[in-house]
């Protein structure tokens, strides 16, 4: 899902601060400027099968991470020929804090999480979620992680399980963790490493249990989180059977946050497994949520991408779904400057127009492969994709520079 501005196809190397017309012809894979083909990000490594890719918010345009199936995560710094590996294992999520990007964190498969306080050095990780992994929840495989988007609250991380679990000093003091809980010594059931807490009610964390509703599902998980960019409390999380929640203080005493479930109030909204959710930037209430799954699972509640507008303990669900057919959706991407809408599916990835009514293909020169996240920067004008099979590419937006 990404890329810098440069760009080598084999026979030229490309950069946007010195291009000219004669240029943009040779340089096919180059798209500064040119917002209509999409490009891989790592020639040379087509078939990773990256889970998801973070971004850097102090540079992102030639920083991020991206976590793949059995083969670690990596870190992009710019080239696309240099992935380096800055961990082992199964990659899931990762992320880079928000006000200092030398913070990062990693997952593995289910609940083993590490954060490092040394810019990604590969013998820096330490163990991050031993309360987590130690508690009786469980996880998905790839269980939703995110870190805090602001810089007032950067040291918060979100963990999704059966409830949500937050640490907010980056899971604990760096000496402690460093001395106590290094990734390649140290059992990740480990309790004392991490310090995240479940946030919700005492006793009513659980958004999979019946404290949320009678409708309660076994083996419900907790399986899309994200939290508004303009302001530091506003959480939506939502499960793999279709529950879909705000928090108005998700950065509150973890005891005093409070969720209102949503989807309960909306007769249209699928019980379907929810894969992501982008929260409008100019409104913390308006989200758009992806949806897993078939309509023929769900025939009354078909749809596949929904606006859903929150207000006050209540929220209406408009499907945006148009002629996506009956095709599970993985993600989903709001360009706040344009308003158009992206979702990715097993095949690629499409665009809604602002205004539009008709889903069509983002740009060509993506491969026909399952996308398995979006990551967009509006304000540098990307849109990132990671692929389960043939690597990570990017589309630069409308507008890019």
């Amino acid at each position: 899902m990404r890329s810098n501005g440069k760009y080598v196809d084999g026979s030229k190397a490309c950069d946007s601060r010195g291009l000219n017309a004669a240029d943009t012809a040779t340089c096919k894979g180059f798209l500064w400027r040119i917002p209509e083909q999409t490009t891989s990000l790592n020639k040379g490594l087509p078939t990773l099968q990256f889970q998801s890719l973070s971004v850097d918010p102090s540079n992102p345009l030639h920083s991020l991470m991206g976590g793949t199936q059995d083969n670690g995560t990596f870190q992009f710094n710019g080239g696309p020929k240099e992935w380096p590996q800055i961990i082992y294992g199964d990659g899931g999520q990762s992320g880079f804090n928000a006000a200092d990007d030398h913070l990062r964190f990693n997952s593995f498969a289910g609940q083993a999480q590490d954060v490092n306080f040394q810019n990604g050095d590969p013998t820096k990780w330490v163990i991050a979620s031993g309360p987590i992994i130690t508690s009786p929840e469980g996880s998905l495989f790839y269980p939703p992680v995110i870190p805090d988007p602001t810089t007032a609250f950067a040291g918060s991380i979100f963990d999704g399980s059966q409830s949500v679990w937050r640490t907010q000093d980056w899971a604990g003091n760096q000496a402690f963790l460093e001395a106590n809980c290094p990734e390649f010594t140290t059992p990740a059931a480990t309790a004392t490493c991490g310090d995240f807490v479940k946030i919700g009610p005492t006793g009513n964390t659980d958004l999979t249990g019946t404290g949320y509703g009678a409708d309660a599902v076994p083996g419900d998980l907790v399986g899309a989180l994200t939290r508004a960019s303009q302001n530091t409390g506003t959480l939506w999380a939502a499960t793999i059977t279709g529950r879909v929640f705000i928090s108005d203080n998700a950065n509150a005493a973890a005891s005093s946050v409070r969720y209102t479930r949503l989807d309960n109030t909306a007769a249209n909204a699928p019980r379907r497994d929810v894969t992501q959710i982008a929260v409008d930037p100019s409104n913390a209430n308006r989200a758009y949520i992806a949806y897993s799954g078939y309509n023929t699972n769900t025939p009354g509640t078909p749809g596949h991408v929904f606006r859903v507008d929150r207000s006050g303990g209540a929220a209406t669900w408009t499907d945006l779904s148009y002629n996506l057919d009956d095709l599970p959706v993985t993600g989903v991407a709001l360009d706040s400057v344009t308003g158009d809408l992206y979702a990715s599916i097993d095949f690629g990835v499409m665009k809604l127009a602002s205004g539009s009514t008709t889903w069509t293909m983002a740009a060509p020169g993506m491969p026909m492969v399952e996308v398995t996240m979006l990551n967009i920067v509006p304000s540098s004008r990307v849109l990132y994709a990671s692929t389960h099979g043939l690597g990570a590419w990017v589309l630069y937006l409308s507008g890019s520079h």
